[in-house]
C-alpha cells in the first residue's frame, strides 16, 4: 500500500508540472500575439499617416509637425515618423518607368 501512495504522489507531481508548462506556453504565446498585433497596428497607422502627409503636401495644405501621435521629420527627401522611440521611414519615388 505504501508503494502505491508513492506512485500516486509522483503521478500528481508530474501532472502538475505538465499543467504548469502548458499554462506558461499559452501565456507566452498570447503575449507574443499581442506584441505582433501592436507592431502591425503601428506599422499600418504609420503608413496611413504618411499618406495623409503626402496628400496634404500635394494639395499645398499645412502639414502639421505631429499627426496621429507621430512626429513628422523631413530628412533628405524622406519622411521619417517617430513614435515611442521607433522610426518609420518613407520616401516618395515618383512615377515608375
Amino acid at each position: 500500500m505504501k508503494l502505491r501512495r508513492g506512485f500516486l504522489l509522483l503521478d500528481a507531481l508530474v501532472g502538475m508540472c505538465i499543467i504548469s508548462v502548458v499554462t506558461a506556453i499559452v501565456f507566452f504565446w498570447t503575449e507574443n500575439q499581442r506584441t505582433i498585433v501592436k507592431n502591425m497596428y503601428l506599422s499600418d497607422l504609420a503608413a496611413r499617416t504618411v499618406v495623409n502627409a503626402l496628400v496634404r503636401r500635394l494639395m499645398d495644405c499645412e502639414v502639421f509637425p505631429k499627426l496621429n501621435g507621430f512626429e513628422l521629420v523631413d530628412h533628405d527627401g524622406k519622411i521619417v515618423l517617430k513614435i515611442e522611440g521607433r522610426l518609420f521611414g518613407y520616401q516618395f519615388e515618383g512615377e515608375k518607368r
